[in-house]
């Protein structure tokens, strides 16, 4: 789509400096667009490989697109400059798709597909997009407390990798938002797709109408076994997912839901709870077209 990537929002060794996106069409007539979002680093195509949900979306009637966007945990204008971009291609490409629009992500993805679903709500008599659902996949929602879990990581010291992690992430985040959430409250709260110390969540209030799900497998057996003995709930996405679906319930959203699973996480055929694989694809494509009939 486009021949250079001056903001830096895709990381492919292959394709480093292109952004574009991977579409499939729908089998019968356009009923909507299923728009999924990459984890951090994570490249686009692999999408297609580690989920069905692209393709039963597809057999379902929707146009699946996966953009070139992976090297945020924020979603700035850059990120949303390109997702304008290809859903602009692709409303063009399926004008009968009656701009009927659900967003799901896995992790970091998941964060940008809430924060972009917010985005789209704020101003509806502008954006021509209506959007059906949203969903996330093990996300990490509240960006402030994804700063103190990477801090956590280096403090455990039990694992070179979730140590190289921590690292990473205070690097990442400090680098966006100027340093810490104690630093710059404010520039957090903006930009997180939900923020657990506030009533209303925060941006998270925007879809207090929308339908929500959550995804996750906290197999902390798991991550003890592999990674760090000492590691507790909190250092997982668990805790802040089903705040966020308890904060919009109060709300009075009725399609809010927190969906827990056990040992369906794996990546290239090994165990991992942190995966696309923990969505059972089929029963989650027949949620968004109950969604598209609301």
């Amino acid at each position: 789509m486009q021949p250079t990537d001056p903001a830096d929002l895709y990381r492919n060794g292959k394709h480093a400096k292109e952004l574009a996106y991977y579409s499939l069409a729908p089998t019968g007539p356009p009923r909507g667009v299923l728009l999924l979002l990459p984890g951090f680093g994570g490249p686009a195509e692999r999408v297609l490989k580690e989920t069905d949900l692209a393709q039963d979306a597809a057999r379902a009637g929707f146009v699946a697109v996966v953009p070139t966007l992976n090297n945020r945990l924020h979603l700035d204008s850059a990120g949303m400059r390109l997702l304008g971009q290809v859903l602009g291609r692709v409303a063009r490409q399926y004008p009968a798709a009656g701009r009927n629009l659900c967003i799901g992500g896995f992790s970091a993805g998941g964060q940008l597909a809430l924060a972009y679903a917010e985005t789209l709500l704020l101003d509806t008599t502008r954006q021509t997009w209506r959007v059906k659902a949203v969903f996330g996949v093990d996300p990490p929602a509240d960006l402030a407390n994804l700063w103190h879990m990477g801090q956590r990581r280096i403090d455990q010291n039990c694992s070179s990798l979730l140590v190289r992690e921590g690292h990473s992430l205070l690097e990442t985040l400090g680098r966006a938002f100027g340093g810490s959430p104690e630093q710059f409250p404010t520039v957090y709260q903006q930009y997180s797709a939900f923020i657990n110390t506030s009533p209303t969540g925060g941006n998270l209030a925007r879809l207090a109408a929308t339908p929500v799900r959550m995804y996750c497998e906290p197999d902390m057996a798991f991550w003890r076994w592999h990674f760090c003995a000492s590691m507790q709930l909190e250092d997982l996405n668990a805790v802040m997912l089903r705040q966020l679906v308890a904060c919009l319930q109060r709300q009075g959203n009725t399609r809010a839901e927190y969906i827990e699973t056990t040992g369906k996480g794996r990546t290239n055929g090994r165990p991992f709870p942190h995966s696309w694989s923990i969505v059972d694809a089929p029963e989650c494509v027949q949620w968004l077209q109950t969604c598209l009939n609301r």
